[in-house]
């Protein structure tokens, strides 16, 4: 079975997830790996009409993101660097209102 989550195409020479964040700051990374796990999670289920394959599918891929999250943390604490806090997603969202036929906040 082929790798849905972390197919073949994204380790060429070097991974792509590696070439992207050689050019982003630490706070990039976090961002980063943070948009795709929020991205996973929040279209869980929005697929191939829910099908339980594609929310393993979507599940897994966040699960990918938190991984690569976690390994980074963990890397950033042995180098003894501090990051700050980070933003509360939340608080992105404190003052807007879901507009559930759109699909988006207004």
């Amino acid at each position: 079975m082929k790798d849905q989550i972390n197919p073949e195409h994204y380790k060429k020479s070097i991974e792509t997830y590696d070439a992207i964040s050689s050019q982003l700051s630490p706070m990039e990374i976090i961002g980063g790996l943070r948009w795709q796990i929020l991205k996973y999670t929040m279209r869980f289920g929005a697929k191939e009409n829910g099908s339980i394959g594609a929310c393993i599918t979507d599940i897994s891929k966040a699960e990918w993101y938190i991984n690569k999250l976690i390994q980074y943390l963990n890397d950033l604490k042995k180098e003894g660097l501090f990051i700050g806090e980070p933003d509360n997603v939340a608080e992105l969202f404190k003052d807007k209102k879901w507009k559930m036929e759109m699909g988006i906040y207004i």
